[in-house]
């Protein structure tokens, strides 16, 4: 029943429908039954266990290009470079319920007293939609790499000069995924020196998933009446939908999550404790879980943000 307000703690009579007034014919209690989406954070984020308060990541460059050393004359010597640091700290995350001693002994159906379930499932959408606000969030100055930049971004710094770009400004397409993957056979290190890229995953919302499906899975090419093979087909990139993606119109390449350093660490994963309130008699539980994330790099990931 609605429109009842009696604080943060679980009373019988703001349930009359299972205890007061209970309903005669009462075969089903809908809400706890409902499954959450499935974690698929693991399959973007390069997952970490961590036992510390934080963790650091720093990173070291090699050697420019080589020259040529005319008969005689000294070697060219060159000296590696400190890259850009970051820090991850943890946060703790938590939610808690409490029911009197009376709901709980009068709770026939155990549908208030048992919150594990609940909460586990609240858990799960916290962490997926968490975990997705660095896509979400990832073309803006609220998520950013070392260098300061964006996530994805024009303009990523490299360490002993210029800049990179790991940004497509395009809505989806044949044409943009191109772009992207000609981004990762061109991915650079700081001294802008080529590195092996991994393009593996294209991420979307859910709004793409028919238009990537054209893209991916069509034998001929989806932008033109040619009757053109389309390559993109035969590339073998895997796709992950997720529900927690907000803008319809952004999509994202990644390596494998062995391959970049788009991090998430656990400090604790979720744990549950219940314990009785002496005073009150009220039965409380909690379910807590503290962890970090972020971008430790930018190398391996493209974003295309839809126009």
């Amino acid at each position: 029943m609605s429109g009842i307000t009696m604080g943060s703690v679980t009373r019988r009579q703001q349930f009359i429908d299972i205890f007061s007034d209970r309903l005669a014919f009462l075969e089903e209690i809908l809400g706890n039954n409902y499954d959450a989406p499935s974690l698929t954070y693991s399959q973007v984020f390069n997952v970490r266990d961590s036992a510390r308060a934080y963790e650091e990541i720093t990173s070291i460059h090699g050697f420019g290009q080589f020259s040529k050393k005319p008969e005689g004359e000294k070697i060219d010597y060159d000296r590696m470079i400190q890259g850009f640091d970051k820090r991850f700290k943890h946060d703790t995350w938590a939610k808690g319920a409490s029911i009197t001693f009376e709901a709980m002994s009068d709770d026939v159906d155990g549908a208030l007293s048992d919150v594990i379930p609940a909460l586990a499932r609240v858990a799960r959408n916290s962490i997926e939609t968490d975990a997705y606000g660095d896509f979400n969030n990832g073309f803006g100055a609220t998520v950013t790499t070392p260098d300061g930049a964006n996530l994805f971004s024009a303009t990523h710094l490299l360490e002993g000069g210029g800049t990179f770009s790991n940004l497509v400004a395009a809505d989806f397409s044949q044409g943009a995924l191109e772009t992207a993957l000609n981004i990762f056979d061109d991915f650079r290190d700081g001294r802008n020196q080529l590195i092996e890229g991994d393009a593996a995953i294209l991420l979307h919302p859910i709004e793409l998933r028919w238009r990537i499906h054209e893209v991916l899975k069509s034998q001929l090419r989806s932008d033109t009446a040619n009757n053109t093979t389309n390559a993109l087909s035969q590339i073998g990139i895997s796709t992950l939908m997720s529900k927690y993606l907000t803008d319809a119109d952004s999509w994202f390449l990644l390596s494998k999550p062995a391959n970049h350093r788009l991090l998430y660490y656990w400090r604790e994963e979720p744990m549950s404790d219940s314990t009785l309130d002496f005073d009150t008699g009220n039965w409380k539980t909690k379910m807590t879980y503290r962890m970090s994330h972020g971008a430790a790099d930018w190398r391996n990931l493209v974003g295309g943000q839809g126009q």
